[in-house]
């Protein structure tokens, strides 16, 4: 391994002050080396030297006016700086040298988001998740920018995506919560679901000969399901389970679950509000006349 692929990996492995050591001491020997300063320049942007990074990456363009990777890094340079006006030209300058840059459109996406031009946003965005959609903030810039537009079908699609992508957890937690509320108002939309009712009643009538610990079990094993993602409103869609036989719909799962922790954990907010429909199968259930 030469020592710029050893420079390069360790930019990979996000080692940047090793990289930024080595780039420097080869450009004592090739100060003009476009790419060279614009490797140098992405190790100051990630070291939180935005302006020295500016300084590099201006003198990469400089020594190659078509270098659109560079018109890219300076972009963001810029934007660290919430130099907009200046990220956007060189961002707008990369696309315009190589038009399928997904990082440039996605920066470029962000920008406009940032500004709360959500129309303009969607624009990049879009185009960079057709070039690169395994990229999650694509995504996440996408599934925001939609929301902001009440746009919430496709705002729900990105979302769902994102969820399954390599990303922070706690990211990804928020926006399932986020996406249950969504499932919840369509749920809701028409009123009390009786399907809701009757998918507890048969709930009730299954835990009314269980142990406390059986319940507990069956809760929890819909519950981590539902971790990674239950679709409510898919009829169609169907699921299993380990400790009850058959085949069951996202809503009568969430049903189970629902009736499951009102009995072994009452004050347990399970992030739906399904109280309506609990109250009414209660009642029919203490009524002495549902068998």
């Amino acid at each position: 391994m030469d020592i710029i692929d050893r420079a390069l990996r360790h930019i990979e492995n996000r080692r940047f002050e090793d990289a930024k050591d080595i780039f420097e001491e080869l450009l004592k020997e090739s100060p003009e080396d476009s790419d060279l300063l614009y490797n140098l320049g992405m190790c100051h942007t990630e070291l939180g030297l935005p302006k020295k990074a500016i300084e590099l990456l201006n003198k990469s363009i400089q020594y190659n006016p078509l270098f659109a990777n560079a018109y890219v890094a300076l972009g963001v340079a810029y934007s660290k700086i919430n130099d907009l006006k200046n990220a956007k030209q060189c961002l707008l300058k990369a696309i315009s040298l190589s038009p399928d840059n997904s990082y440039a459109l996605k920066n470029l996406g962000g920008i406009f988001g940032k500004e709360g031009d959500y129309i303009k946003a969607i624009y990049y965005l879009e185009r960079s998740y057709e070039i690169n959609p395994q990229d999650p903030l694509t995504v996440y810039g996408l599934a925001l920018s939609y929301k902001e537009l009440d746009e919430h079908v496709k705002s729900e699609k990105y979302f769902k995506i994102f969820v399954h992508m390599d990303a922070p957890e706690s990211l990804k937690d928020e926006i399932k919560k986020y996406l249950t509320k969504i499932a919840e108002k369509e749920l809701k939309s028409k009123g009390i679901r009786l399907d809701a009712v009757f998918y507890m009643l048969n709930a009730m009538k299954l835990f009314e000969d269980k142990s406390f610990q059986e319940i507990q079990m069956i809760s929890s094993e819909i519950g981590l399901k539902g971790q990674k993602g239950i679709e409510i409103n898919d009829p169609s869609k169907k699921y299993n389970l380990n400790l009850i036989e058959g085949e069951f719909t996202g809503l009568e799962l969430i049903c189970i679950m629902y009736v499951g922790f009102k009995q072994i954990a009452p004050s347990l907010d399970i992030g739906i509000d399904l109280s309506e429909e609990y109250d009414t199968a209660m009642s029919m259930f203490n009524s002495g006349e549902i068998v």
